[in-house]
């Protein structure tokens, strides 16, 4: 699995992060989610392995996007 991070810097700020390497800094959250949620879709569709986003702060890492394949064994009921 591939995470993307999102974590607020030092001056309050956020940045994206892609396996401990910073992809871009100094962005207010919506745009930093925005642009994690974009890259983690790109990598998924260019891989085809399951990517992720998550948002970290000091007291939690919450989900924010995941992108697998779909299963391919559907296993419910068809009538």
């Amino acid at each position: 699995m591939i995470v993307y991070t999102v974590k607020q810097n030092e001056s309050g700020l956020w940045n994206v992060s892609y396996m401990g390497i910073t992809l871009v800094d100094g962005l207010h959250l919506g745009p930093a989610i925005t642009r994690a949620r974009g890259a983690a879709r790109a990598e998924h569709l260019d891989s085809g392995l399951t990517t992720r986003v998550e948002m970290h702060d000091a007291d939690a890492i919450v989900p924010l996007a995941n992108y697998q394949k779909p299963q391919a064994n559907w296993t419910g009921a068809t009538a």
